[in-house]
């Protein structure tokens, strides 16, 4: 009766197992350990940078923002001319994803008259006022917008959008794009470019969670040290 228990336990342990391994892909999303994780990269020759922010001052010209909204600490750009800047972070996604759900939340004060929005990420190309976000491919050109390396777009400002926003939460299931890449390593991008006037974007509570059913190997793996872990109670019984 009692190695029947033992049996029993270890099936329901591996259904279990099987069900649900649900884990966050994206590091320190709230930048409360500063910018640990993410990588931040501006076009040569440009004006700013991307900078940790807290408090209700933008970080470089101290222009009034909101504080942000998920713990004391955001990431924000601002600059005193011209530039381009992104900062992005590489995940891996399981295998086998069955839900995934991605969120942040945004604040953006364009100083300029409207939104400006070639497919470029370049501030030398005329006109360029915008911010979007992306999934791109890890070997493609940080800065690249090509549709063979943009995997997935969350979209970004649009001509006649408020020159003020935020700061506001997107949602977005990814189920189906993640489970077409699974054991892939993707980067997740935020993007700002600003050759009209000053551009704060700022970013805070990035979350991307995905549930998976593990790979056979893990399952064998984990039954085999629950049977081991049975047969030496069965012994002391």
């Amino acid at each position: 009766m009692r190695k029947l228990g033992l049996a029993l336990a270890l099936a329901l342990s591996l259904t279990s197992a099987q069900a649900v391994m649900a884990a966050p892909l994206i590091i320190n999303g709230g930048f409360e350990s500063g910018l640990a994780g993410w990588t931040l990269m501006d076009q040569a020759g440009g004006s700013g940078s991307s900078f940790w922010q807290t408090g209700t001052a933008s970080p470089l010209n101290g222009f009034v923002v909101p504080a942000p909204p998920e713990g004391l600490h955001a990431i924000m750009t601002d600059q005193t001319g011209p530039g381009s800047h992104i900062f992005f972070q590489d995940f891996v996604v399981p295998f086998s994803v069955t839900a995934a759900d991605f969120s942040f939340q945004y604040f953006v004060h364009n100083y300029a008259n409207d939104f400006s929005t070639p497919n470029s990420l370049d501030y030398l190309v005329a006109l360029n006022q915008q911010a979007r976000a992306d999934i791109i491919r890890v070997g493609a050109n940080p800065f690249s917008v090509a549709a063979a390396d943009v995997l997935f777009s969350f979209g970004g400002t649009e001509s006649g959008d408020p020159l003020v926003q935020g700061w506001n939460t997107l949602n977005f299931d990814l189920t189906a794009f993640l489970a077409a890449h699974g054991g892939e390593t993707l980067r997740l991008r935020f993007a700002e470019v600003d050759n009209q006037s000053f551009f704060n974007l700022g970013i805070d509570d990035v979350r991307l969670n995905a549930s998976s059913v593990p790979e056979p190997g893990t399952l064998v793996l984990l039954g085999t040290g629950l049977a081991a872990a049975a047969r030496r109670a069965t012994r002391r019984a």
